[in-house]
């Protein structure tokens, strides 16, 4: 089992008496996970990697006792500091992770003396705290396993070997939820290497190795120009954006090889299921909140503003702004509970009409209308961006509200879409948008704009969609 978890590469010990650590290397080396040893100090044979360049690690095995060179162990506050404030550091310099989402084997000779000074690292209020928290924490003694040899090199018990796997596998085999996440990151990097597979493929006939660069070079550029387009690579001004078409086109390329290894080549399946009727399943979604599960499948902020999929802020108010929302909002629906509710809380049994008629009003405007952040959308394709063949971008106008309205939107409307609940800014929000506002905007005009974040792919392309079905074959708007 723990070859099927760990078969990328994302495998580091970390222990700085390589003799001890050798028996250990050579298990996972038969085990053929591949792995990264170091002895956990920058001026060492084996140094840390840099720590500019943290990595996603899922496996994580680590000496408790590091060198330290404490009289009277660690009994002194002293030593106790020194012993956290190292391990942290360790941790944050070699990590990218933050998410739990590594697993720690922990260990050393004085396992029981040093075990519960390293866990107070991942208490919040431990000054020598780290953040890289683990999903989970196998503790284990090396004196249980190795024993040391005349020459001064350590070995496995008899036996041993073994037992250190299936130990390691017990705690594993609890784990099946972050194993499915390990079997698609195993499939990810499968992929990858097909896809570059698939390239090489046109230059392995070619014995030749200095054409054989050659050609390779030649079929990156018709990449560059497949995806760019003839005037747009020709009209790039350096080799970055040229190098981005290649790799985004590896990227559609790995993406439909992902979709086919992933049925092809069928993964051990995932049993843990935890909704098997609606009232589960609504169980599951106040469990875990979808709002912020959204947050990640919808949204994201890469470092560019002009992307498709881009929302922003509209600081200036729109023409007609007001009737995208009254349009799409349900003030019947909408102030029923709240004209409800005002009368409970005044002890009232009736209103008269025209008391009634302005408490609507001002709930709409006051209550939910205030609250509305107007926004634009744009929803220019990917890549006329790419290619620079951008003569004004395409904006649909709306709105970001709060998620307690989302109810009293009209559902029957073609012009109008909205978004799932996500959370942006701590708050459970969704987007509206009135497709009847489609404008447009110059390359220079939409670098001024405020930008607040960027849709994924998929919602983008139901959003793009939709606005392509409500646009007839002639071109005119089904207003």
């Amino acid at each position: 089992m723990i070859q099927q978890y760990f078969k990328t590469g994302k495998t580091i010990v970390i222990d700085d008496q390589y003799e001890e650590a050798k028996p250990l290397l050579d298990a996972l080396t038969r085990l053929h996970i591949p792995f990264i040893y170091s002895q956990g100090k920058p001026n060492s044979d084996f140094p840390l990697p840099e720590r500019e360049n943290p990595f996603h690690y899922n496996l994580v095995f680590m000496d408790l006792n590091l060198d330290f060179k404490f009289t009277g162990g660690l009994s002194t506050e002293g030593n106790q500091k020194t012993f956290k404030g190292l391990h942290s550091q360790i941790l944050n310099n070699l990590l990218k992770n933050n998410n739990r989402s590594f697993i720690l084997i922990i260990w050393s000779n004085e396992e029981e003396e040093y075990k519960d000074h390293y866990l107070n690292i991942f208490e919040e209020e431990e000054k020598y705290s780290t953040d890289k928290s683990p999903y989970k924490i196998i503790s284990l003694s090396k004196t249980d396993f190795f024993e040391a040899q005349a020459d001064g090199n350590y070995k496995f018990i008899e036996g041993k070997e073994v037992e250190l796997k299936e130990k390691i596998n017990v705690e594993l085999s609890k784990l099946e939820a972050f194993n499915l996440l390990c079997e698609w990151d195993k499939v990810v990097s499968q992929s990858a290497g097909d896809t570059i597979d698939d390239i090489m493929g046109l230059v392995n006939h070619i014995s030749d190795e200095s054409q054989r660069e050659e050609h390779l070079a030649k079929i990156l550029t018709a990449m560059s120009i497949a995806y760019s387009g003839v005037e747009g690579y020709l009209t790039y001004t350096n080799d970055q954006v040229r190098t981005d078409s290649v790799l985004l086109t590896l990227t559609q390329l790995l993406n439909d090889d992902i979709d086919r290894n992933v049925l092809n080549k069928r993964q051990q399946e995932f049993t843990a299921w935890r909704a098997g009727n609606i009232s589960e399943i609504k169980q599951i979604k106040s469990d875990i909140n979808p709002s912020l599960l959204n947050n990640k499948l919808l949204i994201f902020q890469p470092n560019k503003i002009d992307l498709t999929g881009s929302v922003y802020r509209r600081v200036s108010e729109i023409s007609g702004f007001e009737q995208i929302f009254f349009d799409s909002y349900d003030i019947s629906k909408a102030s029923k509970e709240y004209i409800k509710s005002y009368k409970k809380k005044n002890n009232l049994k009736t209103l008269p009409h025209d008391d009634q008629r302005k408490l609507e009003y001002d709930y709409c405007i006051n209550e939910v209308f205030s609250k509305a952040i107007i926004i634009e959308l744009n929803l220019s394709p990917l890549c006329d961006i790419v290619q620079d063949k951008i003569v004004y971008h395409r904006l649909v106008s709306g709105f970001i509200m709060p998620a307690e309205y989302y109810n009293v939107t009209k559902n029957d409307l073609a012009y109008f879409v909205k978004s799932p609940v996500f959370n942006f800014e701590n708050e459970d929000v969704f987007i509206g948008l009135d497709l009847r506002y489609f404008t447009s905007c110059t390359k220079s005009q939409i670098e001024t704009k405020d930008y607040l974040f960027t849709l994924r792919t998929n919602l983008v392309n139901d959003i793009q969609t939709k606005l392509a079905s409500h646009v007839s074959r002639l071109g005119v708007l089904n207003l």
